[in-house]
């Protein structure tokens, strides 16, 4: 072959390393709709799977002194019952009207959807549940219970009398006697509980609860509450803000009549309307959904019998992104990266549909990696709230599979496979040996093929060095790059022999 056109050929080579990045992210780029395939995909799988947690209780009022039962649920997007293929720890919180706070671990077995739990209603009053994931993977759930002081007194509820024809519902519902009083109870662990925890340093954020009456009221009173409980309300018109209004009484007794409460709401669905606390009950339970970020406002409007309203009746409920995960925003489903190579890759929050959004607060982002060989830098960054995404740089130290793991607290992992081979190194390694074997005919005696042999060897070495030595210590996107092997490759062919030595003193084996 002419000496010109091996030159043509060596350029070429050369041209075509140098612009390889630039190539691989115009490609990365004409896959897009792959990338947006495979978000859809991680999606689906973060959707079907537990997404948070549930709590039911068997009865939403229960006396004094007696045993509360309930079931924690693990639930996907759609709020149907989920499974994991590994036992899930529960950590309950039972926090009292004293602002006591009682305890559990409990554990939902591999292959199941739900586990029941116990506990003594103590105290009268509001008792908050609040139950969360041990690795904080699921999205924590909350609930309340009205803890009522039977009276000892006997008597039967009044007999309902005929409506009078042409009689209004609230003429047949009113209540003749006492006034009973609306106030307003908040459960939320966002700005009401960190004042609650203000003024009570002995609880823990998590589990402080606003104050609630811990004596029956001197009339009857209607108690509106926020029972959510959660971190987060996702604005994904699935899940749910969970509002209950209790009825509390001197006698200890439920309502005397059938009690409607009609509620309006500034944004969202919200069911049942009207509300109903029927009679000899203690309380009425009802959903507020929204598939918007915004801060809803729900209160009781009337109500019949007609109950006054002292000081507020209104909630606040905060809805939030509706974030299903974060995780790897890539086409690949699986990475492949060279032994030289330093790439980046980048996270974002996604929705059920797969769609990246942003996060309305500060988050913390964490990134792992399965295979010691692939390192992760950073390996925890925060986004800040209107941001979306995040960058991490995966350097690999040798050949191997590794699983890069993302995730963001309350959230399960997202899994992305990487790839590193070494087989372009060696080959780029090897031909610069040879090159520059053949170039050093000057300063290494002997035939073309022994100083094509030498210079491998040289070769070689060199880049062993630069690999193990030099590129983990800088990120220099010139010393990450294929054509870097190349020119290592060449000098270390053309140093030959010399190139041994210096190895040799540099690693103590020659002083």
């Amino acid at each position: 072959m002419p000496t010109a056109k091996r030159s043509y050929i060596f350029w070429a080579l050369s041209l075509a390393l140098i612009l390889w990045p630039a190539i691989r992210a115009t490609v990365a780029s004409a896959h897009s709709p792959q990338a947006q395939s495979q978000m859809r995909q991680m999606a689906k799988r973060a959707a079907a799977g537990p997404i948070k947690l549930e709590i039911q209780r068997d009865s939403a009022s229960v006396p004094l002194g007696s045993t509360v039962t309930l079931k924690i649920f693990m639930r996907n997007g759609d709020n149907q019952a989920a499974t994991w293929n590994h036992p899930c720890t529960i950590n309950l919180a039972i926090t009292f009207p004293s602002k006591k706070v009682e305890t559990q671990t409990i554990v939902i077995p591999q292959g199941h959807d739900f586990m029941a739990a116990k506990f003594v209603a103590s105290e009268y009053g509001v008792a908050h549940l609040r139950a969360t994931e041990s690795t904080d993977s699921l999205l924590a759930a909350g609930n309340t219970v009205f803890i009522f002081n039977p009276s000892s007194r006997s008597g039967k509820l009044p007999a309902k009398k005929p409506a009078a024809q042409g009689g209004s519902l609230q003429e047949f519902l009113r209540v003749p006697d006492a006034g009973p009083r609306l106030t307003s109870v908040s459960w939320n662990p966002g700005d009401s509980l960190r004042s609650s925890l203000e003024e009570s340093q002995e609880l823990p954020a998590s589990v402080a609860a606003p104050a609630a009456p811990t004596a029956p009221p001197a009339t009857p009173q209607l108690l509106l509450v926020n029972s959510t409980g959660k971190d987060e309300i996702l604005a994904d018109g699935k899940d749910f803000a969970l509002i209950n209004v209790y009825y509390m009484a001197p006698n200890g007794k439920g309502a005397p009549f059938d009690t409607l409460l009609w509620m309006t709401w500034t944004a969202g669905t919200f069911t049942p309307q009207p509300m109903i606390i029927h009679r000899g009950d203690f309380a009425a339970e009802g959903k507020l959904v929204s598939a918007s970020v915004i801060d809803a406002t729900i209160s009781i409007v009337s109500s019949a019998p007609s109950v006054p309203v002292q000081g507020s009746a209104s909630l606040k409920i905060s809805f939030s992104p509706p974030i299903y995960g974060f995780g790897p925003a890539t086409s690949e489903s699986v990475v492949t990266m060279t032994l030289i190579d330093r790439d980046p890759i980048v996270g974002c929050f996604f929705d059920d549909q797969g769609r990246c959004i942003q996060t309305d607060r500060k988050r913390q982002v964490n990134v792992s990696s399965s295979n010691p060989t692939l390192h992760v830098e950073p390996a925890s960054l925060d986004v800040d709230a209107n941001g979306g995404t995040a960058t991490v740089f995966l350097q690999p130290t040798w050949r191997g599979t590794s699983d890069i793991d993302m995730w963001t607290p309350g959230y399960s992992k997202q899994r992305v496979a990487v790839q590193i081979t070494i087989w372009l190194v060696v080959v780029l390694c090897v031909i610069g040996g040879i090159v520059g074997g053949i170039a050093a005919r000057d300063t290494l005696r002997g035939s073309v093929w022994w100083r094509i042999f030498i210079g491998v060897v040289g070769a070689i070495v060199l880049v062993w060095l630069c690999v193990f030595a030099v590129v983990p210590k800088t990120h220099s996107i010139i010393a990450h790059s294929l054509i870097s092997v190349l020119v290592v490759g060449i000098v270390g062919g053309y140093g030959g022999t010399r190139v041994l030595d210096f190895a040799a003193k540099k690693l103590g084996v020659l002083t």
